[in-house]
């Protein structure tokens, strides 16, 4: 067997030294945006130590069943992650890493079956322009390097998807039963990350994408038994164990966090209709330009007779039914749309793909790809938010200089109708934003949005005291416990004297005005102060 035999084209190393160079520019990309600084700060925000805890202890006292928080059963969210982060604290020990390691995997697996979706249907320019533009989208640089649920989720729809695309597209697939098992296995995998609400979105994805598609009588096709056998192996064991170890279980988490958070805005989670259709424009940049190209080759399609059996078509329903049925739903977050995001940037890629060899399509979508850069480095020059969370005016200008300077070359690049170039340049450029947003400013903003900072200050003031919180935001809180690895009880008048207290200002007075003599040790931020109980502190008194 011959190497060219052996390496078909599909997977051969480039034969050019602009092949090369296109290689390793995707590879620096894809290492930066996934990969680099995942410790550079923090866990941030009530969800990320929480889930970090649980898959800490259970890394640590083997109990793959249960998740539990501080000892305690913690029930609100399915396995996966949990499994996942907790391979990864075995395999990179304690810290921001592991915890951040299933949203990364989930990341990379996406970005594996969608290449090679795009490769299959739309050729190696789409797959290679994808390559590109999926790792530097604003919703993966966010989601991707997060310890939350939302990417893996969004990972296991997205191979969900790649398996069922040949079902329905094909009219003859090659070894169908094995696509058949990866969709139920697939889909089996996103009701152990987030729930049964992973079978709505697939079923609903696909039902829309084959109508659109043409394809609806090969619906039946992913209802298999090679499906269904696949999906109930891989998902229904860990949910009859979890609800045999916890009677409560299968209530709580369906009932509670599942129908209520849709039909209720119990969880204060409320946003207006419309919210995720700016939040999923966001998320796309900077290739949210090329979504206007995006309508008009879908619509173009939907009006002539290239719509039937199209890749795109059936794709366009797995970006569409998310979006609608979430805008339905009385709580929202912006991670909600998050499994539109891998086929949109696929079609996004499709277009761009489409562009290179067209002068004038070329022209178009180059600069617009350019404009969208030159928008975020305009953001970045004049947002005023870092400097009213303590760092001091024009902290961010650099990534504006390093953003703009893109901008300009992709403008150029584009007025000479290079595409791929200009793809690669933006691409590249937010990478490189974000290398130096992570070595520069990020340890600056860690003791603002983490608290990993104030666990190590609090633990040297300590010195053999108690220590205790108080009036702290839950984020504050659950990230505390986190980096002591214990929980942190709250404060009482009856405490010793000698106690160190994490609070904020506002819960410094409140301890002062009940007859509390405190002394502050350390100012970390505006919303964590860390004083102690001392006869020589200030007191306050009611007038």
């Amino acid at each position: 067997m011959t190497v060219r035999e052996a390496f078909p084209s599909a997977i051969r190393f480039p034969a050019t030294n602009a092949g090369r160079a296109q290689l390793a520019v995707a590879l620096l990309v894809i290492y930066v945006c996934l990969f680099n600084g995942l410790n550079a700060f923090g866990l941030v925000g009530p969800d990320e130590p929480r889930y970090a805890s649980i898959a800490r202890d259970m890394a640590a006292d083997g109990d793959w069943i249960t998740p539990r928080l501080h000892g305690e059963p913690w029930l609100e969210k399915p396995i996966l992650y949990y499994w996942v982060a907790a391979v990864g604290y075995q395999l990179f020990g304690d810290g921001e890493t592991a915890a951040r390691f299933p949203s990364v995997t989930g990341a990379v697996a996406t970005l594996l079956a969608l290449g090679w979706l795009a490769f299959r249907f739309h050729g190696p320019n789409t797959a290679a322009l994808f390559v590109l533009a999926f790792p530097s989208s604003i919703a993966v640089l966010v989601f991707a390097r997060a310890a939350t649920t939302d990417m893996l989720f969004a990972s296991t729809l997205a191979l969900a998807m790649a398996a069922a695309t040949p079902l329905l597209v094909i009219e003859q697939p090659r070894r169908k039963f094995m696509c058949q098992m990866a969709f139920g296995t697939a889909l089996g995998l996103s009701v152990l990350a987030k729930g049964p609400v992973g079978v709505l979105l697939a079923a609903g994805g696909s039902v829309m994408g084959a109508l659109l598609s043409a394809q609806f009588p090969r619906i039946w096709r992913l209802a298999s038994p090679w499906s269904l056998a696949s999906f109930g192996v891989v998902a229904i064991p860990w949910y009859l164990l979890c609800a045999a170890e916890n009677p409560e279980f299968l209530e709580f988490f369906l009932i509670s966090h599942n129908v209520e958070r849709f039909l209720t805005p119990v969880f204060r989670h409320q946003q207006p209709f419309w919210f995720f259709g700016p939040v999923l424009l966001l998320g796309l940049a900077p290739w949210t330009a090329t979504i206007v190209a995006t309508l008009h080759d879908v619509t173009t399609r939907s009006s002539g007779r290239n719509w039937r059996g199209s890749p795109s078509m059936f794709l366009t329903g797995w970006v569409l039914f998310p979006v609608i049925f979430f805008s339905l739903s009385q709580s929202k977050l912006p991670g909600y749309v998050l499994p539109s995001v891998p086929a949109a940037v696929l079609l996004l890629a499709h277009v761009l793909a489409s562009g290179i060899g067209n002068q004038t399509r070329a022209r178009v979508l180059g600069l617009g790809a350019a404009a969208s850069m030159g928008a975020i480095a305009v953001t970045f020059l004049i947002a005023p938010g870092v400097d009213s969370a303590g760092v001091e005016p024009g902290a961010v200008r650099p990534l504006a200089l390093l953003l703009g300077t893109a901008a300009l070359a992709a403008s150029y690049l584009g007025y000479r109708r290079q595409l791929r170039a200009t793809v690669t340049v933006s691409a590249l450029g937010i990478a490189l934003a974000l290398w130096q947003l992570n070595t520069a400013l990020m340890p600056r903003l860690d003791p603002l949005i983490s608290s990993r900072v104030l666990a190590r200050e609090a633990t040297a003031l300590t010195a053999g005291h108690q220590l205790r919180s108080f009036d702290l935001h839950r984020t504050w809180h659950y990230g505390l416990e986190y980096y002591l690895q214990r929980p942190v009880a709250e404060w009482t008048t009856d405490v010793p004297q000698g106690t160190v207290v994490v609070t904020n200002l506002r819960g410094m007075r409140s301890m002062q005005l009940e007859g509390a003599s405190v002394l502050l040790l350390q100012d970390v931020s505006a919303e964590a102060l860390i004083v102690r109980i001392d006869p020589e502190g200030e007191r306050l008194t009611h007038r």
